[in-house]
């Protein structure tokens, strides 16, 4: 399997290639889902592209952000450098991006941003052109085995680092609540805060630990993992040297000891690692302690006062390391720096005046000077065998051999010595001069006649040459070798125009007529598509369906099932995931781009194939009407701020499956408001976490706009709304529509 490392500075970059990843992935510029992680540009990108391959690693460029009308300019003289500079692949979240390459003979993989997940969206993706899926974090094994089995398609799963808590590619908290989207790569984290449940449980509910699969790697080669990729472009160095360093130890052979594990604490660690979605539970991935780092512990406080604490160690403290002191229960109390070195078994640290510790209060160490120092974070040479033979009548010669590659360069016919003739060591020691080539000498093997002599200069020109000629070499090997990603859309469906499209929660709600309604069920049993059936059969119905978020596992059972059912009374659907166009295809039904796909751009929408478009919600008014095509705007409703695939009423309840406590009524609530959670039932739950605020565009901004109303989770009837569309709710707002995101 391919160890793949982030890499958010060239800094990182080398610490990932000296530790040992055989893949790194950056982004240039801000196009990419890390746009605070600089560093890489036009200007440097061949060089660091040319430095990685020379070691034999490969470089993955992240072009994975959403993309408006009026930015493809940008994007394609950014993809053009790194095309022309051998980037190996492109990591792309927008679909739009993705047709804008087209004319790249360099691979496309999906991001984790476009939320693959399953075999259908797996299948449309490999028609579209694309090589390898990041699948979400989310992704069961299972459905890991069946995109391995029934595609031809690489997969890249997240090993090790951070998770968000919302479905890949579909959060627009932070969009909401600052502008800063992100689908841009501005994400402020919000959901790190902290948070009180209306079962009355608080702290930080959204915020999950860090993931750790270095003890899973097994599991994961079984199921065809390909790629196993590291998170951290926002990380520093060490932290990218040591995880890289442990697991390529661990996929060296080497059992995984609890060592191993403790460094990588030391070097991130939120919330105490959890093993992921595949083998853990909700109450193993969130971590409502703390949401930050937390380090690995190191001792005990045994005596405090207002100005120092005085700790029962388990290992040495050194001056400069990063401390944090913790309660009994985990809660943080604050973080210092230590500002002397303490070897012993108790010390007597200063603290600042604002932690104020108890006796029993857990000490950890957040950052390591030592771990630190032990990080490569600066180019390294590139270890080579060199061959070299000086023979009187014979041309002067130097080999180099990496790897399987070998060159040879030579000089003029060697001469008898004069005066101070060469023996085989001062030849060794003329040739062993690589200094800034890039190249170090690991074995020097020399022949030397007795009585010659070549000049320092010779030997120089010749060495230079052969460094030359090896790096071309080397280089060549990754010229040309990609594979071209034939960029074609699958089902390009004829477009359609929809005036107004109205969406209700439960067909009883649909109680006025209209030209077109969508409904968006919370529960797919057998039970409810025969109601669903029945109803638009006896009020002469046919509707678009909206399909889930997040279909997983035995998940795509229960939804075939349901779709066979109600096929005779729905004309289209919903698509807010990539597999939803696959399973129009297979039905036969009229496509609708969801606003979960952030169509927001004339390419997304030509490339996506569907025959319809609800535009991105994070479109400002005038960005939607400089679209091309005529895209629906969401002027209405609950909007979904985000989409959950662990439990937040197990999490806040300790309830399981079985004894259930959601009812209907449950919610987060912050500083400011209250986010409604409401459930979606398959064979497994999801929940939408949704904006306190209902938007309701005023008619200035729906001025010309195809508006798409939802009313599903409003607990309004279409015929209340269509009465008066401004006079529902106390708390709305204009949301996006207004100010658009950065």
């Amino acid at each position: 399997m391919e160890l793949l490392a982030p890499a958010g500075t060239p800094s990182s970059l080398y610490a990932a290639v000296a530790a040992g990843s055989d893949a790194v992935y950056f982004g240039l510029g801000e196009l990419n889902a890390r746009a605070k992680a600089q560093g890489f540009d036009e200007n440097n990108v061949k060089d660091l592209i040319d430095y990685c391959h020379l070691h034999g690693v490969k470089c993955y460029i992240t072009l994975n952000t959403m993309l408006k009308n009026g930015e493809k300019g940008s994007l394609v003289r950014l993809a053009n450098a790194a095309a022309a500079a051998g980037a190996d692949a492109f990591i792309v979240a927008d679909i739009g991006v993705a047709r804008a390459l087209s004319h790249l003979d360099v691979p496309l993989h999906a991001s984790t941003q476009m939320g693959v997940h399953n075999l259908e969206g797996a299948k449309y993706l490999e028609r579209y052109g694309f090589t390898r899926v990041v699948v979400a974090r989310e992704t069961l094994l299972e459905d890991v085995r069946k995109i391995k089995q029934n595609t031809s398609l690489e997969v890249e799963y997240f090993v090790h680092g951070a998770l968000c808590v919302a479905f890949s590619g579909a959060c627009l908290m932070s969009a909401v609540r600052s502008g800063d989207s992100g689908n841009r790569g501005r994400c402020l984290q919000p959901c790190r805060m902290h948070y009180q449940s209306s079962f009355g449980k608080s702290g930080y509910l959204l915020s999950p630990s860090d993931q750790c699969l270095i003890a899973r790697l097994c599991e994961l080669k079984a199921a065809g993992v390909d790629s196993l990729k590291i998170e951290g472009r926002l990380k520093q160095p060490h932290y990218v040297y040591t995880a890289v360093a442990e697991y390529r130890s661990a996929l060296s052979g080497r059992a995984v000891a609890r060592k191993d594990i403790d460094e990588l604490q030391r070097a991130f660690n939120r919330g105490n690692f959890s093993e992921g979605y595949n083998f853990a539970d909700t109450r193993a991935i969130m971590y409502p302690k703390v949401q930050n780092n937390i380090g690995v512990n190191v001792g005990e406080v045994v005596a405090a006062s207002k100005d120092f604490v005085k700790v029962k160690l388990t290992e040495p403290i050194r001056k400069g390391d990063g401390l944090k002191l913790l309660t009994k229960g985990g809660t943080e109390r604050g973080g210092f720096e230590a500002r002397e070195d303490f070897s012993g078994t108790v010390a007597k640290l200063t603290v600042p005046k604002s932690p104020v510790a108890e006796k029993g209060d857990v000490i950890a160490k957040t950052f390591d000077v030592v771990q630190a120092a032990k990080a490569v974070a600066a180019p390294v040479p590139v270890k080579i065998s060199v061959n070299v033979k000086a023979v009187e009548g014979q041309p002067f010669e130097i080999g180099l051999t990496s790897g399987e590659i070998s060159v040879r360069a030579v000089g003029g016919e060697v001469q008898s010595a004069v005066s101070r003739p060469l023996d085989r060591e001062s030849l060794v020691a003329a040739v062993d001069k690589f200094g800034a080539s890039g190249f170090a000498a690991e074995k020097i093997d020399a022949e030397c006649g007795e009585g010659v002599f070549v000049p320092a200069s010779e030997i120089n020109a010749v060495r230079r040459e052969a460094c030359a000629k090896l790096k071309d070499a080397i280089l060549s090997n990754y010229r040309g070798k990609q594979r071209r990603a034939r960029i074609c859309v699958p089902y390009n469906a004829e477009k359609i125009a929809l005036e107004t499209l109205f969406e209700v929660g439960d067909i009883d709600d649909a109680d006025a007529e209209v030209q077109d309604l969508a409904v968006a069920p919370d529960s797919f049993s057998h039970e409810d598509a025969k109601r669903l059936k029945a109803r638009c059969l006896e009020q002469g119905k046919r509707v678009y369906l909206r399909l889930p978020m997040v279909v997983r596992g035995a998940d795509m059972q229960v939804l075939r099932s349901y779709l066979d059912e109600v096929d005779e009374v729905v004309k289209g659907y919903i698509c807010d995931n990539w597999y939803g166009l696959e399973l129009a295809r297979e039905h036969g039904k009229i496509s609708i781009a969801g606003q979960k796909l952030n169509i927001a751009s004339d390419d997304a929408f030509f490339a996506c194939g569907a025959n319809a478009a609800i535009a991105s919600a994070e479109l400002s008014h005038q960005e939607y009407r400089a679209l091309g095509f005529d895209a629906l705007c969401y002027v209405f409703g609950e909007l979904t701020l985000m989409t959950l695939t662990h439990c937040p009423v197990q999490l806040c309840t300790g309830c399981n499956c079985g004894d259930c406590k959601y009812t209907g009524d449950f919610y987060y609530r912050d500083k400011a408001a209250e986010y409604r959670i409401s459930r979606t039932k398959l064979a497994h739950c999801t929940f939408d976490l949704h904006n306190p605020s209902l938007v309701c565009a005023p008619p200035k901004l729906r001025e010309g706009a195809r508006e798409f109303v939802s009313l599903a989770g409003t607990r309004l009837k279409l015929s209340q709304y269509l009465a008066d569309p401004y006079a529902h709710g106390c708390n709305k707002t204009a949301g996006l529509l207004a100010r658009g995101v950065k």
